[in-house]
């Protein structure tokens, strides 16, 4: 698969969506993505901040032999070219490991702890989205004085790891937690148990279901030669 392509630009029907302003409520919307938009929606995302294209791409054939984010499952078209559709999960996977890099790498344990928790994580993807502005994700409005009120809203993903002395110590069992268990978390000083702190996953749900409406057509294969 050729990995350099040309955007077309968002489809009517996606540019009817972003104007309106909202995102589809209830499920995440059915998402079916190209590599080469996964590319283009993860650089908007910033992970591709301080590497190149291919370096970013390397990383991600990397994840693919690792199973991430599909498992050991093959794509062959007619042409018994590799291909694949993300999905909005798929997509999320992906995200959730780029964000958990240190210096540009994330321990293999780590991954394999991903790769465990697959199917219970997958359920948290979709409550993410599902309450990122209800339920346990309702804004919570937090003031002091001589400061601007902060808004926290949202589900945020605690994956519950461990590091020390270089080895995995714990991971898991992934849970969301809403605003008012983030604050009590900081305030009771467990955060310093964790390697990594709890992350906005419904945030990161929302700009993913974004990006992913508005991703340009990606032409697969060699560019056409340009003529003088």
């Amino acid at each position: 698969m050729v990995h350099d392509a040309r955007p077309l630009g968002p489809s009517g029907k996606t540019k009817a969506i972003l104007d309106l302003g909202r995102l589809p409520s209830a499920r995440p919307p059915e998402i079916r993505l190209r590599y080469g938009q996964v590319m283009w929606l993860l650089t908007e995302l910033g992970y591709s901040a301080g590497v190149s294209r291919n370096t970013l791409h390397e990383y991600l054939k990397a994840l693919r032999k690792l199973g991430i984010p599909f498992g050991r499952v093959k794509f062959k078209d007619k042409h018994k070219r590799k291909l694949a559709e993300f999905s909005y999960c798929h997509v999320m996977e992906l995200a959730i490991v780029l964000s958990l890099r240190v210096y540009h790498v994330i321990p293999d344990s780590v991954l394999k702890g991903i790769v465990h928790h697959r199917v219970e994580l997958r359920k948290l993807y979709e409550r993410a989205y599902q309450q990122r502005r209800s339920g346990a994700g309702s804004p919570l409005i937090v003031e002091a004085k001589k400061h601007v009120p902060v808004e926290l809203r949202g589900l945020f993903l605690d994956l519950n790891i461990k590091f020390s002395g270089g080895r995995l110590l714990r991971f898991g069992p992934p849970k969301l937690l809403s605003p008012i268990e983030v604050l009590e978390l900081f305030n009771a000083g467990a955060a310093a148990e964790r390697t990594f702190l709890p992350m906005n996953l419904s945030l990161l749900s929302e700009k993913i279901v974004t990006l992913a409406l508005a991703a340009p057509r990606i032409r697969s294969g060699p560019l056409p030669e340009r003529r003088n």
